[in-house]
């Protein structure tokens, strides 16, 4: 009893950790030498990465035709875009479009030594194009395009390659919708201009019965009518009747006309309104950016970090030893009071 309460002791004592750390001060040393050693010539063999980043500000939706042709549109136009704006740029930043044109056009599956033949070859390649490209969010609304890669010059291109593409990516999705807007509203206008031509033709019809004007017409003639009458000229009274059954026989359908007419080519004159403006955005586009930073090569890489490689791998190697040989200490005490 008194050995097992003598071991249990023991058992106690080798618990302090800071006593039994002490105890293997020269253990820890010799690991932590060999761990920082190996770590060091370890962090050489690591690619070296360059960052390169791009800030941009968004600006705002409105359209072009929208700023030309309102006053409102002309000072809203040059407002920052805020949050909305800014997730919708990164939206197209994460688009396919962007990413494939990037990987085409600098080869990055050979660039990032991916084996053409691997079937999870474009697996591989979207994780090493998200790992070294990322879009974010700054507090302030702004966008930042980060690319890390083992070339400085490259990453730098790729960064503004990727936020000149944001432009004409957007450009591309907004004329593409401005154009089938155009198409329509023209088509609009066209079939709207050839049914008031035929009206116009149709007026004419009436203007040559000598219609131009019902209500007036038939008020001067019906007044003279009554002049005639009343100073007893038969052959004047006549014509003036002959007149009145004209204007009267002709001028409700006139009337009709007319305001259809009138209405229509108000209706015209809107289209011919939107079609000018639909016009404006397909033929034109203003950047959706304001370019605060551009990508720039960086003079000094930005990984490895090869002192804190060398602290985090030593910290690690001496945090495992300890735990090992303590667990070892404690078991080898444990059996002893079996």
């Amino acid at each position: 009893m008194e050995n097992k309460v003598n071991g249990q002791s023991a058992l106690f004592d080798s618990s302090n950790t800071l006593v039994y750390i002490y105890s293997i001060r020269k253990q820890l040393l010799i690991v932590g030498f060999i761990a920082a050693v190996v770590s060091s010539i370890a962090s050489y063999f690591i690619d070296l990465k360059f960052k390169s980043t791009v800030i941009m500000v968004p600006t705002t939706t409105t359209s072009l035709s929208t700023s030309i042709y309102t006053r409102e549109g002309s000072a809203d136009i040059l407002r920052f875009g805020e949050e909305k704006e800014a997730e919708q740029m990164i939206q197209i930043l994460n688009s396919d479009t962007i990413r494939n044109f990037i990987c085409t056009k600098y080869n990055l599956m050979k660039h990032y030594k991916i084996s053409p033949r691997d079937p999870y070859k474009k697996l591989y390649l979207r994780l090493e194009f998200e790992d070294r490209i990322w879009f974010s969010r700054t507090p302030s609304s702004a966008v930042e395009i980060d690319v890390m890669d083992c070339n400085p010059d490259t990453a730098a291109r790729i960064a503004n390659d990727i936020a000149a593409l944001a432009d004409s990516t957007r450009e591309k999705l907004q004329k593409d919708r401005a154009i089938q807007y155009y198409q329509i509203i023209e088509n609009q206008y066209d079939k709207k201009k050839m049914l008031v031509e035929k009206l116009q033709d149709s007026i004419r019809f009436y203007t040559s019965k000598g219609i131009f004007d019902y209500e007036k017409q038939s008020a001067v003639i019906y007044k003279q009518y009554a002049k005639s009458i009343a100073g007893n000229n038969q052959a004047g009274a006549q014509q003036l009747d002959a007149k009145l059954k004209l204007v009267a026989q002709y001028g409700w359908n006139y009337i009709a006309l007319r305001d259809y007419t009138t209405h229509e080519m108000d209706e015209l004159f809107a289209l011919k309104s939107k079609c000018d403006h639909a016009k404006v955005d397909t033929e034109h586009y203003l950047s959706s950016k304001y370019m605060i930073n551009p990508g720039v090569v960086a003079e000094k890489k930005t990984y490895p970090i090869r002192w804190l490689i060398v602290m985090v791998s030593t910290l690690s190697s001496l945090i495992l030893t300890v735990v090992v040989l303590l667990a070892t200490d404690r078991y080898s005490k444990f059996k002893t009071l079996i």
